[in-house]
Order: C-alpha cells, then sequence, then structure tokens
C-alpha cells in the first residue's frame, strides 16, 4: 500500500509540473473510476464550506466536464448524519489540484465507495494529445510496457505518456500487446494481445491500475472523439 501511495504522488508530481493553477476564478473537472461498477453511484465533491455537489464515477467513459470554483484541493466523500443529528461530510479522499482543467481518476480502495479512493489528478490540457494519438497512465505501483503499432513503450509506477503511432495493419490499425512487470522480480507477464483503431477523429486515454485487494491487473481504454462538444456541470 505505501508503494501505491508513492506511485500516486509520483503521477501527482508530474502532472503538477506541467502546469500550475491558472488565474480564474473556475475550474473544469472530469471524473473516471476504476475498477469499473456495472452500475456507480455517484459521489459529492466538496466545492466550499458546507456545499458539494453529486458528481458522476463511471469506468467507462469520462464524465461531462464539471464547472466548479477554484479549488486547491479536489476531496470527495458523502455527506453523512453525525452524532448529533447535524450532516457531516465524510471524505472519501482527497488530492491537491494540478490545473485548471483536470481528468480525476478515482482508484478505488475496496468494494465500497465508503471503503475510500486514491485521487489521481491529471492536467487535461496535455499538449500533443490529439487524434489518433494514445495517451497510456501507469496509476498502479508495478511497470508495464507494451508495443503500439510501431512504437514501444515503458511506463514506471506514476507515469504517463502521449504516443502517435503508425498502423501497421490497413486500414489504420494498431496491432496491442502489453505486458506487466512481476512484482518484486524482473520478469514480465503479457496479458493483452488485441487491435486498436488509430483514427484522426479520435483519441484514446489508456490506464493502467491494480485491482484493490488482489494482484491483478486492469486495463481500462476510454476513446473520446475530438471536438465533440458537450455541456459542462456547473455547480449550483
Amino acid at each position: 500500500m505505501r508503494a501505491l501511495h508513492f506511485a500516486f504522488c509520483t503521477l501527482l508530481a508530474s502532472a503538477s509540473l506541467m502546469n500550475a493553477l491558472g488565474q480564474g476564478n473556475e475550474m473544469t473537472l472530469q471524473f473516471v473510476a476504476f475498477p469499473k461498477r456495472l452500475k456507480p453511484e455517484p459521489v459529492e465533491l466538496l466545492i466550499g464550506k458546507e456545499k458539494t455537489i453529486n458528481v458522476d464515477t463511471p469506468g467507462h467513459e469520462l464524465t461531462q466536464p464539471y464547472k466548479v470554483p477554484n479549488l486547491k484541493t479536489i476531496t470527495v466523500g458523502k455527506t453523512v448524519q453525525g452524532e448529533d443529528g447535524k450532516p457531516v461530510f465524510q471524505v472519501y479522499g482527497k488530492a491537491d489540484s494540478v490545473a485548471p482543467q483536470q481528468i480525476i481518476l478515482l482508484i478505488r480502495k475496496g468494494k465500497q465507495d465508503s471503503d475510500g479512493f486514491f485521487l489521481i489528478p491529471i492536467d487535461g490540457r496535455l499538449p500533443n494529445f490529439g487524434g489518433a494519438s494514445f495517451l497510456f497512465v501507469n496509476a498502479s505501483n508495478i511497470g508495464f510496457a507494451g508495443i503500439i503499432g510501431d512504437q514501444k513503450f515503458a511506463l514506471r509506477p506514476g507515469k504517463l505518456k502521449i504516443i502517435k503511432p503508425k498502423p501497421n495493419h490497413p486500414p489504420n490499425i494498431c496491432q496491442v500487446t502489453l505486458s506487466y512487470q512481476r512484482e518484486d522480480t524482473d520478469k514480465w507477464k503479457k496479458f493483452y494481445d488485441t487491435r486498436w483503431p488509430a483514427n484522426d477523429k479520435v483519441r484514446s486515454l489508456v490506464f493502467f491500475y491494480q485491482i484493490p485487494g488482489t494482484k491483478r491487473v486492469g486495463l481500462a481504454p476510454i476513446m473520446q472523439v475530438m471536438n465533440k462538444n458537450r455541456p459542462r456541470k456547473e455547480a449550483p
């Protein structure tokens, strides 16, 4: 668990180096949660003193953008009734903000949301992340490596990488082979072998993570259509 926390801190530091918080009074957040649930429930985002909004926690796509006041810390949880009968905000997880536009990864610590989340904010203004590109994010404490199209890559824990591969199968299809490094060894195990399209109108986010309480690894590829206008959810 300590190694996993270190990996998350490393990823946060990497994202923080890309951009500092902007000077505006508002920020935009999108959320995605792993492991994926069949019927994910929303959690509450703390946006001010005793003020929250509900945010969705899908595992197959990014949420719509939430437009909220500038926050130094991203905090999620649930409002419960305290011993004195008054509402109390129960924190499930929090992390420092990194940019005015952020993608927030919610990594579940257990089977229930109340078991808590590791929060991983990523700068949503990633440069060079355009059509036919793939953003790989290693949100685990083990190494991952792979081949996509004509490109090889390796990702240490807590790192991210943008790749725009050259397709090696017509029409515009990339062969994809992924492996992970077994814990406490130098041995690698292939766990994914397939083909993905490389479309100039689509960009893909690919998240590596570990299943809580097990040694199993998870993979979540998410496709985004470029220039697709989606309404923002604004904080009330």
